[in-house]
This record gives C-alpha cells, structure tokens and sequence, in this order.
C-alpha cells in the first residue's frame, strides 16, 4: 500500500514530534498564572525588551539585567548569569523569547537561570533574532 503525505500533515507531524520529545513551547499565561499564586516555577516566555539595567553582581557572579514585557500587564526582570552565559546584544524593542526559572519576588518578579544546565539546575537560554544564549 502506498501512502501520500500532505505537505501540511507532514508540519504537523514534525510539530507533534518536537512537542512530544520536549521542545519547550512559550507560555505567557504560565507566568501570569505562576505570579497570581506566588509560585516559582520553570518557564518558556516571549516579550519585548522595554528597559537595560545595569549589570548587577550576585554571589554567583556578575548578571546582565534587563526588563521584559510579556504583554497583558505582567512586566519581569531577567537576570542572565554573565558567569555561566555569554552577554546577549541587546537593544530596547528587541523581542526576544527565553526559558528559565519564574520568581515572583514580590514588587520585583525574576526569570533567572537563563544558562546552560548545571548541576543544581536544568538549563535555561534566550534566543534573539535566531540565535542562542545559554
């Protein structure tokens, strides 16, 4: 028996395949749901660039820091472990779409872990315009 695949019913079967095997897929609502019951949880989100920071140094090392906008009024900061990631070139505007871990520090909420696996955490990454950072 001979069997013919549609150009569409093969995408959605390589989608289905990527989804399956774990490819994170962005979830805005996760974090908006993760800061309404002050959970930390792991997230995929994608937002614009609305502020740089200032690097900040942790006891983990120096951190670019830079403020995302996620839409529907959820703002958060991304600190990027310079230690661990290379710095990621930025601009205000950029859009760009990451995974890492959600804090809902109050009045300050957080993506952090946005580097490679270590041994205390899975890994994180931002992507911008194709490329990645982890």
């Amino acid at each position: 028996m001979h069997t013919m695949v549609s150009r569409a019913g093969l995408a959605g079967l390589v989608c289905a395949l990527l989804v399956a095997c774990g490819e994170p897929q962005v979830d805005n609502a996760a974090v908006a749901s993760a800061l309404a019951a002050a959970q930390t949880v792991e997230v995929t989100a994608q937002g614009r660039v609305v502020a740089l920071l200032p690097d900040g140094n942790g006891t983990d090392g120096p951190h670019q820091r830079f403020r995302l906008d996620l839409g529907n009024g959820v703002v958060v900061e991304v600190d990027h472990n310079l230690s661990l990631a290379p710095r990621v070139p930025l601009q205000v505007g950029d859009t760009v779409t990451l995974h890492g871990e959600f804090a809902p520090d109050p009045g300050n909420p957080v993506i952090h872990y946005t580097h490679h696996a270590t041994g205390r955490h899975e890994g994180g990454w931002i992507m911008l315009k194709g490329q990645t950072y982890s």
